[in-house]
């Protein structure tokens, strides 16, 4: 970017001319440091799920020059890839096209399992990469959005500013989003606002000097034939092809199992995320288009799926108390959904203010008649669509222990009718009710002990807030959501949130103590995921690739071989001694490999 030094202010023009000065010689840095060759097109492989923020100004640390991805997945796998391209002169018009992957006894996956996106680097506030608290005074050039089009957002690297295009039926138009007042310019209505992705990759632009990081995913299907999958991404530049990056694929032989805890391969890991994906929420702003409603609750439970999140919160009564249709409606999306649903999270209030909550002298008489008489019904109408009635109702969020004995009544009538409690959690709830809360969701941290004593009584915990979502660093995802839960003997993860703001999804700098809670972006009809996101599923693979290694070992240590035995132990001692909090987790992936693969190998030579 080229800044003239005539023609305004002598600040401003001092300013601009700095700014070229410094984007010039970033360029210039980047150049110089591009192995030799006269290529117009400099690619690096990058780990996609680095700590490391790969940023357009500098050489990728712990990226290597070369031109072919390697992938290892198992069947029902999603399994990312990254890699960077540098310019050695301006390109107008990239394009990156995807072949399908060809295998083994000409097995192939289809193109469209692979999926490729630009990620767009985007300024967010002082704290970004690393925490969730917020510092609107500074400002952070980071990589988050997997965007198909990079227009979508525009930077101004002059005062750190974002921008988000506006597709209006007359015409495209860019809204500053930016702003640090959370009532200038308003609420962003992300339901009815023409705010929309590509549905594929577009063409991109290359600076010189300049990098540009694209991610590419792979969707194996389930029962894929195991073997070494090829294909490529063709580079054409300017209507001129410039090679290919080629694509490697290992596919293992076996397909993942769904989560399961650590202490008990038997019992489910549930993973699941707050979220306002809520028929009556949806309905109250977008002025009531129920197919319109219908169709963004489809999008987020399929991309809540695809990332491993398959018990989500469900509030199918909304915020406020809505209609029996309605209500009907919403629990129907979630069962029409690839949502599991053996157990629901939510879905009928078990909480009530002026019944529970509300000290005795202030409740309404005829509260508790209209609270049982109300989640009767729901119940009724919850039986009715999923044929079952099991399901965690959600206690009064973080309560105090009044609250929480305030609850026992509304409990006691409902426990008997199958109905279970999750509620958020402290070790002060331990005495209060440890007898009556069978899922603890703790915030920020849980001690050993405290999970032993309540898995004692029968109950399971989970744990939020460990971080809240917001930091975009996909590997500080990866180990919160992944390995680290599930090395803690929790039983679950359920964070707050997919996505939340204060006032506009789009805007880190309006936020107040804390910045956006979110994994995604959402639009008038979909979302648009983040590298966050992507750490997320990989997190949640990461256990269904523990589950499968201890599920194995179980096996093998009831082998009549010794030496069967022995490959199964040291499997499971491999495991326990994993540091969670501080392994390289692409090196845990493949040792778990490793040891599935020595175990599987180990019995299945007992057969023959």
């Amino acid at each position: 970017m080229n800044y003239r030094c005539y023609g305004i202010g002598a600040a401003l023009g001092l300013l601009l001319c700095t700014q070229a000065a410094a984007e010039t010689g970033a360029a210039a840095n980047v150049l110089q440091s591009l192995p030799p060759g006269t290529e117009p097109i400099v690619s690096y492989i990058v780990p996609p799920l680095s700590a490391v923020k790969y940023l357009p100004d500098r050489i990728p640390d712990g990226g290597q020059a070369g031109r072919e991805l390697k992938i290892i997945a198992a069947g029902g796998e999603f399994e990312p890839a990254s890699f960077m391209l540098f310019a050695r002169r301006d390109i107008g018009e990239l394009r990156l096209e995807v072949s399908e992957l060809r295998g083994p006894g000409g097995s192939t996956i289809p193109r469209d399992n692979l999926k490729l996106h630009v990620v767009k680097c985007w300024y967010q506030a002082g704290t970004a990469w690393n925490s969730y608290f917020a510092d609107p005074t500074k400002k952070e050039f980071i990589p988050e959005l997997l965007l198909n089009d990079e227009t979508l957002i525009r930077v101004d690297h002059r005062t750190g500013d974002n921008y988000l295009r506006v597709d209006f039926p007359g015409g495209s138009e860019y809204r500053w989003i930016s702003y640090k007042s959370k009532n200038d310019p308003g609420y962003f209505n992300h339901d009815n606002m023409p705010v929309a992705d590509a549905a594929e990759l577009r063409p991109v632009k290359l600076t010189a000097g300049e990098g540009k990081q694209f991610w590419l995913t792979v969707k194996v299907p389930e029962n894929t034939a195991p073997g070494h999958y090829t294909g490529q991404i063709t580079l054409t530049a300017d209507a001129r092809q410039e090679g290919a990056i080629a694509v490697n694929l290992r596919v293992l032989p076996f397909n993942l199992p769904e989560p399961a805890t650590y202490y008990d391969p038997a019992a489910k890991f549930y993973v699941s995320l707050y979220n306002d994906s809520n028929l009556a929420e949806r309905l109250s702003l977008n002025g009531n288009d129920l197919k319109k409603a219908e169709r963004k609750l489809a999008a987020d439970y399929v991309n809540m799926h695809e990332h491993g999140c398959d018990y989500p919160l469900v509030r199918g009564w909304g915020r406020n108390t809505v209609d029996d249709k309605t209500f009907v409606r919403s629990l129907e999306l979630v069962k029409e959904s690839p949502l599991k649903t053996d157990v629901i999270f939510g879905g009928v209030r078990i909480t009530d203010w002026y019944t529970m909550v509300q000290k005795p002298e202030n409740r309404k008489p005829d509260a508790w008649d209209n609270f049982t008489g109300q989640v009767d019904r729901e119940l009724e109408i919850f039986r009715g669509v999923f044929g079952h009635g099991n399901l965690y109702g959600i206690g009064w969020d973080e309560p105090s222990v009044a609250i929480l004995k305030g609850q026992r009544q509304g409990w006691k009538y409902l426990q008997p009718k199958g109905v279970k409690v999750i509620q958020t959690s402290k070790d002060k709830h331990l005495i209060p009710a440890g007898y009556n809360q069978d899922f603890s969701n703790y915030g920020g941290s849980v001690s050993p002990e405290a999970v032993r004593q309540w898995h004692a009584m029968g109950g399971k915990v989970t744990i939020y807030a460990m971080p809240h979502t917001g930091p975009e660093n996909p590997d500080f995802i990866r180990r919160t959501h992944g390995i680290m839960p599930y090395k803690m003997d929790l039983d679950g993860t359920c964070n707050y949130k997919y996505h939340e703001a204060v006032n506009n999804i789009w805007n880190d700098f309006a936020t107040g103590t804390f910045r956006c809670f979110n994994l995604v972006y959402p639009t008038r009809d979909n979302v648009i995921d983040t590298i966050a996101w992507e750490g997320f599923r990989e997190g949640v693979d990461d256990i269904r690739y523990a589950t499968r290694l201890r599920q194995l070992a179980a096996r093998g240590v009831l082998s009549a071989d010794i030496d069967t035995v022995y490959t199964a132990r040291k499997a499971l001692q491999w495991l326990a001694l994993a540091d969670a909090r501080n392994i390289d987790l692409d090196t845990m992936r493949l040792e778990m490999i490793n040891h599935i693969l020595n175990i599987h190998h180990a019995l299945e030579g007992e057969k023959k």
